[in-house]
């Protein structure tokens, strides 16, 4: 749109990183620096902290293709990896190797296969790893065992990591202490400085075939500085957009409220410039932090509004409130309670040391039981059923009745109550020794009644042999036993 109206040859802002269009700030070549050195001697991995829009993809781009012609390069960060699986995978898509239909084991060895074969990886591979503060524990863990992958002395995987600052985090934890010793080269990236926004804007619109003069004013490189921080992202978004309403508004060269008008267009809020003395009227609580010594200050003297010069942290505006400490709380006691209530608002944040076990599920199909093919049908027989003897049949059933059936006295064994009581397989009936005043048969036996529990099916137990007792016999041999 405004190429032709600036005299430019391309779009100087990117949104996408790209290497030729690389700034060397003094923080991110030092990084690339160290990097390099580190891999060039392989003494091992490499890590890159910075906040976003930093430059880490571009400084990650910048050392793959610094070894592309010496190692075979594999990126990864296009895609979010959650399982061992998925990462073995991606490594053998960037070296161009099948990755399908194989499982996790298959792909480590085919990987592995693959590295240590020198007609493959002649001085092994370089993997580098873009947004790796959103690794699982596991995928970590995993890619520190390749690391360990050696010939010769040698290793065969070089392994750059960069993310975000939870990366660090992570790498602290007891789980990880193992890959936190391996890495050798840590680089911190930061944000640009005031001179170091107006030269990189500069550069970028010379870059691009323009005058950087002629198209932003050095009160215009101040006022993206002040609205981004010097964030590289957020620079090229704000000069971006500005570029757009200077050619739209036939400005050149572009200025400061042009700035803050584009800076306004693109985050839909007023701009830090505007309304910095109108906080008496609103209702947000302003926080006013004073000293922070020990020592008990003296009150302040009355023309001086009432304030004290007591260390302590007052909220504007919130002193009615019933969530407003005590006026007698010590100042740390506030500071701490602030932290307390931080701290209750982060609640979703776990440090690495908490973090807990990760398990991966892996379900597989069942199949289908009843599409297998059997032989041949097994009988099954109810052990608990016993059929009837072939030789006895079945009497027929009698009319049940209330009143018990008396069955002849049968003669007893040894005492009045034995019951002939029917095993597990028959359970018709049942003997009880009949009570009250019947008299006793000529043996001493007892009238037994039968109770008929309706089981007439069932035939009933055969009938065991009594043996009389014969107390003749008995009173002469203890009569012997006596006399000795």
């Amino acid at each position: 749109m405004y190429e032709k109206y600036f005299s430019l040859c391309r779009r100087p802002f990117s949104s996408v990183p790209q290497i030729k269009e690389y700034f060397p700030a003094a923080a991110v070549e030092a990084a690339r620096q160290n990097l390099i050195r580190c891999l060039q001697r392989g003494e091992g991995a490499g890590l890159a902290i910075g906040p976003s829009g930093s430059g880490k993809t571009l400084l990650c781009q910048l050392v793959a293709e610094h070894f592309q012609g010496q190692f075979r390069v594999a990126m990864l960060g296009r895609a979010s990896i959650t399982t061992r699986r998925a990462l073995l995978q991606a490594i053998l898509y960037e070296l161009g190797q099948p990755y399908r239909g194989m499982d996790e084991g298959e792909l480590r060895l085919a990987l592995i296969e693959h590295l240590t074969a020198s007609e493959h990886c002649p001085a092994g591979m370089l993997l580098v790893v873009d947004d790796a503060h959103a690794l699982p524990l596991r995928v970590l863990d995993e890619i520190r065992t390749l690391t360990n992958v050696a010939v010769d002395g040698q290793p065969r995987v070089r392994l750059v990591l960069a993310g975000s600052g939870p990366l660090e985090e992570r790498l602290a934890s007891p789980k990880l202490d193992s890959f936190s010793q391996r890495i050798v080269a840590r680089c911190y990236l930061e944000s640009l400085g005031r001179s170091e926004t107006q030269q990189y804007i500069h550069a970028q619109l010379r870059n691009a075939g323009g005058v950087a003069e002629q198209i932003f004013s050095p009160e215009a490189c101040e006022a993206v500085h002040r609205a981004t921080d010097g964030v590289p992202r957020l620079v090229n978004q704000l000069c971006d957009h500005a570029l757009i309403l200077g050619f739209t508004a036939g400005r050149r060269p572009l200025d400061a409220p042009c700035v803050e008008e584009a800076w306004a267009d693109l985050q839909q809020l007023p701009t830090p410039w505007n309304g910095e003395s109108k906080t008496e009227k609103s209702g947000v609580a302003l926080i006013e932090f004073g000293g922070l010594d020990d020592d008990n200050a003296e009150p302040a003297e009355a023309g001086q509004k009432g304030r004290s010069t007591v260390p302590m942290l007052r909220v504007a505006g919130a002193e009615e409130e019933p969530g407003a400490p005590p006026p007698g709380v010590e100042p740390l006691e506030q500071l701490r309670r602030i932290e307390t209530a931080i701290s209750e608002l982060d609640g979703d944040f776990q440090p690495a040391g908490s973090i807990g076990s990760e398990v991966e599920l892996v379900f597989t199909d069942p199949g289908n039981p009843f599409s297998e093919r059997f032989e041949q049908e097994e009988p099954v027989v109810e052990r608990y059923v016993t059929p009837a003897p072939p030789a006895q049949k079945a009497r027929p059933a009698a009319p049940r009745s209330r009143r018990p059936q008396v069955e002849a006295p049968q003669p007893a064994a040894t005492a009045p109550t034995t019951a002939a009581v029917a095993g597990p397989e028959h359970h018709a009936s049942r003997s009880l020794p009949l009570r009250g005043d019947e008299p006793e048969g000529p043996s001493g036996d007892v009238d037994m009644i039968v109770i008929d529990e309706g089981y007439d099916d069932v035939p009933p137990p055969p009938a065991r042999p009594v043996t009389p007792v014969r107390h003749l016999e008995y009173r002469r041999l203890f009569a012997k036993l006596r006399h000795g």
